[in-house]
């Protein structure tokens, strides 16, 4: 019986054959369970990661969080105003240090708590960074339009060799995207509740691109594979597109602008 598992080892040679080398930068959206079997779980992904890219490189990870939310378990509508006003009382709000990520995955969580990570300020939509210049593509994220060009995921576009790593996950998982769609003309809307601080009071409504709910993002995936720009290979066990940051959210912010005018959305 052969028993199928990763390590340290042959995920970096993963990591080189799908294209990754010293000094690169890559924002990695990743499942752990799809990349099966690994010595040392998530730990050992990590681990990989740097050795590939180096002292001089960059990895991102979504640090999303909930706890900057209305409890998404209690039906809102259900509420009376006084009952209303003592959940968000009691919402804690967000924080760098002990918000833990939200359906980002064993990975992600990982990595939000390795030395030497930081954390974006963003209430909702943070990104969490490591190594070469990370802090200075943390400082900064806007509350409205929270994947726009004015937080990390828009100043990762200038980045040199910075790329976008999906592991066993589909494009509509591909947060870039929903950077595409910020810079896309049109673009379709939301309005996204938020506490701003542990302060009872400091909530806002604050604009953001609509979630996309499989509608663009799987199609405007496939038309960048088919126009060349992706590299398709596999981390352990897990099927795995790389390509470039920059030139993915370029491509995909023309391609959902002309989308969107085809089928009349509007902002």
């Amino acid at each position: 019986m052969t028993v199928s598992f990763s390590t340290r080892k042959s995920l970096v040679d993963d990591l080189k054959s799908l294209g990754l080398s010293e000094g690169d930068g890559v924002f990695v959206h990743a499942s752990m369970r799809s990349v099966g079997t690994i010595v040392g779980g998530p730990r050992t992904i990590i681990e990989a990661l740097f050795s590939v890219v180096g002292d001089t490189g960059l990895i991102a990870m979504p640090g999303f969080s909930t706890d900057a939310y209305f409890p998404p378990e209690i039906d809102r509508s259900q509420c009376s105003p006084a009952e209303i006003v003592e959940i968000e009382a009691s919402v804690p709000g967000y924080d760098t240090q002990t918000s833990p990520t939200t359906g980002m995955g064993a990975i992600a969580e990982a990595f939000r708590t390795w030395p030497g990570t930081v954390r974006s300020p963003h209430p909702a939509v943070s990104v969490c960074l490591n190594g070469t210049d990370a802090k200075a593509f943390a400082s900064k994220h806007s509350l409205a339009w929270a994947t726009g060009v004015e937080t990390p995921f828009g100043w990762l576009r200038d980045r040199p060799n910075m790329n976008m790593l999906l592991v066993g996950v589909g494009w509509n998982r591909c947060t870039a995207l929903h950077t595409a769609e910020t810079i896309a003309e049109p673009r379709r809307t939301k309005v996204r509740r938020v506490k701003t601080s542990s302060q009872p009071s400091e909530w806002a409504d604050i604009p953001d691109v609509a979630d996309d709910l499989d509608r663009l993002f799987p199609r405007v995936g496939r038309a960048f594979e088919e126009a060349g720009g992706v590299t398709l290979g596999k981390l352990g066990q897990a099927e795995t597109r790389t390509c470039n940051y920059g030139s993915l959210i370029s491509f995909a912010a023309d391609w959902i602008g002309r989308a969107n005018l085809e089928s009349g959305d509007r902002s």
